[in-house]
């Protein structure tokens, strides 16, 4: 049996994910062990009782299990640590008032407690040091995670106006768009009409375009003020006194807008492909202005086109304007 089948496979009642589609798999932090929800309730339902994992004996209760995330429990099990001592050392880089220094030594200390309490190194010791900071700093913890709160609360505040005022904009664009269409159509019939009864064309087209400037509706007027509204964006977090400025608008490239500031560095001499280098000795290829430069260039360019571009915003526009 190979490790996929195994991934697959309750190690206990040997099910098989196969033939039992809708069977999740639980882990205990304790051990950590794989084991399928039907045994968990069959074992445990009464009570306390051990790992039935042959060479365990942890004692494991049905309430600390949880649905497993990740198919590496290593993996599964090193977030779980790390929220865990996240939790409890969560300072930030306003605690250390701006020294950089102090704050990456606290931030290695962090490391050894999640490294130790991960690989099974000085565990005792470790949970000593981690129950001691958190007897001593309690205040501190709880302040700090009310500030955090109150952090992630404002992030999401300020990600949802910011998403209702992209949506409108979009939309008064397109309105506009649809305004300056049906103008020049109006105005081409209307010059024609005009032009039947006067003489004068240059006086017609002169009326006709000042009735137009008129005609403009207050969609662009609206599209102003939003724009000065995303500029100066109220939701701009505020932390100790110091304004934490944003981007209001993010980068789109279904507005038009070019990504003039390269995500990439382009190396003259990390990128080495024999076809390529092949190319720029051939006589046909150099006098038509090949560069292996420019290739690699383009790769790159292409490779990271589109990040930062959020279709599921773009989706919901062409959906609240009716496009398909």
């Amino acid at each position: 049996m190979d490790d996929d089948e195994k991934k697959d496979m309750c190690p206990i009642c040997k099910t098989d994910r196969y033939l039992s589609p809708d069977m999740k798999f639980l882990v205990n932090p304790e051990c950590y062990h794989k084991i399928c929800e039907s045994c968990v309730d069959r074992i445990f339902s009464l009570g306390p009782a051990q790992c039935p994992y042959e060479g365990c004996d942890k004692i494991l209760r049905k309430n600390k299990f949880k649905t497993q995330v990740f198919d590496d429990v290593g993996v599964e099990k090193e977030v779980d640590i790390r929220k865990r001592v996240s939790n409890v050392f969560n300072k930030t880089m306003d605690d250390f008032d701006g020294d950089l220094a102090a704050y990456n030594k606290y931030l290695e200390e962090v490391e050894d407690i999640i490294y130790n309490l991960n690989n099974g190194v000085d565990v005792a010791k470790t949970e000593e040091k981690l129950r001691t900071y958190e007897d001593l700093n309690k205040q501190l913890i709880m302040s700090n995670m009310k500030r955090n709160r109150q952090d992630l609360e404002n992030f999401e505040q300020q990600q949802k106006f910011e998403k209702e005022m992209r949506l409108k904009k979009r939309q008064l664009e397109r309105q506009i768009e649809e305004e300056e269409v049906a103008n020049r159509e109006w105005a081409r019939r209307e010059i024609v009409n005009q032009l039947s009864k006067a003489e004068d064309a240059e006086d017609v087209v002169a009326s006709v375009k000042k009735t137009v400037k008129l005609k403009k509706s207050s969609a662009r007027r609206k599209l102003e003020d939003l724009n000065k509204v995303l500029k100066n964006n109220p939701f701009m977090m505020v932390s100790n006194g110091m304004l934490k400025k944003k981007e209001s608008v993010p980068f789109t490239p279904f507005n038009g807008d070019r990504d003039l500031q390269k995500r990439y560095v382009l190396s003259e001499t990390a990128y080495h492909d024999p076809f390529i280098n092949d190319l720029q000795n051939k006589r046909e290829f150099i006098a038509s202005g090949f560069r292996a430069d420019f290739v690699y260039d383009r790769m790159l360019t292409e490779a990271f086109m589109g990040l930062g571009c959020m279709v599921i915003d773009e989706l919901q526009t062409a959906q609240l304007n009716g496009i398909h």
